[in-house]
């Protein structure tokens, strides 16, 4: 009798003890949520670098708290729900594109405006320290980790194409809506999608060409599905890492600083450092298969370009007093940075 007991007690008490011990490991486990694979970009040189330098930080003040990767959307794959996620705590740290999130973050689509911004240090600086000044809204019921962007996104075409005017008429995806406005000035027909839902209109013929980021095409595979790129600087796209309010809240101060010191201007320049190499390698890769027709342009014809998207920043600063102060403040710091 008495060893059956034993027999039944230990396997009951082993489920007890499993039990215990997972809902602790959980309960210091920071859920980061991504929908893009760990093989992303953003991921391998922007997400993980902080999490290695903050799971240290914390580990070094002797918390048991611990950031751990959720790849892939495995807490939520479509991007235009990562704020809803994050904000609801099903994540507690989400990577979050502002253009996903129409509405929400609208001083952050600075950051689409064609020609405005030349490289991903650019724009991922400038936005951290635009939220430094208190000039973006949007962040009142999540806690902003860090700011960064990809590098400005160029337009990758299925159809031929030598200028921008051969995309009148034609349909072109976009990443925010600022693009759009720029888009129609060109008598092209903008049309807001997800990178899937991109590469899906791309194969099925339904889209002629979409703006891009370089990186996204290569994290996405959709190199092979176009033969045109016109590469130009089209305005790129704000990342955030948002954490949730109540687990920002629930951490010491000292849990709080060894997150925040790690993330803010370093997750900005860590962007603009891995986006600028990205440029370049695939935009080598890109010339070296021999399958893409590279577009490129003169500086007279660029500036000409640039002259002409002028009025859309122009029309985007006049739409709110917030938008202006943003805009005019964001020039500033692109004069400082390029030295100007």
């Amino acid at each position: 009798m008495k060893n059956f007991l034993l027999k039944l007690f230990v396997p009951v008490f082993s489920l007890v003890f499993l039990t215990v011990s997972v809902s602790v490991t959980n309960a210091d486990q920071i859920k980061v949520g991504s929908f893009v694979s760990a093989k992303g970009f953003g991921s391998r040189f922007v997400i993980m670098p902080w999490m290695e330098r903050a799971n240290a930080a914390l580990k070094e003040i002797g918390s048991d708290k611990e950031l751990k990767a959720y790849w892939g959307g495995s807490l939520g794959k479509s991007p235009f729900q990562q704020y809803d996620l994050v904000k609801a705590g099903v994540a507690d740290v989400a990577w979050v594109m502002s253009g996903y999130t129409p509405g929400q973050f609208p001083e952050l689509e600075v950051v689409e405006l064609p020609f405005f911004f030349r490289t991903a240090r650019e724009a991922s600086v400038v936005s951290w320290k635009l939220h430094e000044m208190g000039l973006l809204s949007g962040f009142d019921d999540t806690h902003l980790v860090g700011m960064f962007a990809g590098e400005p996104a160029s337009i990758f075409s299925r159809e031929p194409i030598s200028k921008l005017e051969d995309l009148k008429n034609k349909k072109v995806r976009i990443i925010g809506a600022t693009q759009g406005m720029w888009l129609k000035t060109l008598g092209a027909i903008p049309e807001a999608a997800a990178t899937k839902d991109m590469n899906d209109k791309l194969n099925r013929g339904t889209l002629s060409a979409g703006i891009q980021g370089w990186s996204g095409m290569k994290t996405f595979k959709s190199f092979g599905l176009v033969t045109h790129t016109v590469d130009v600087p089209v305005g790129t796209l704000g990342f955030m890492l948002l954490m949730n309010k109540k687990t920002w809240e629930g951490l010491s101060a000292d849990e709080q600083k060894a997150l925040q010191s790690n993330a803010g201007l370093m997750v900005a320049e860590d962007s603009g450092r891995a986006y600028a190499k990205a440029g370049v390698d695939l935009r080598k890769m890109v010339k070296d298969g021999g399958k893409h027709t590279m577009v490129t342009f003169t500086k007279a014809e660029l500036q000409k370009y640039e002259n002409g998207a002028k009025a859309v920043w122009e029309e985007w600063a006049n739409q709110t007093p917030s938008n202006r102060k943003v805009f005019e403040a964001a020039k500033k710091l692109l004069k400082e940075m390029r030295g100007e």
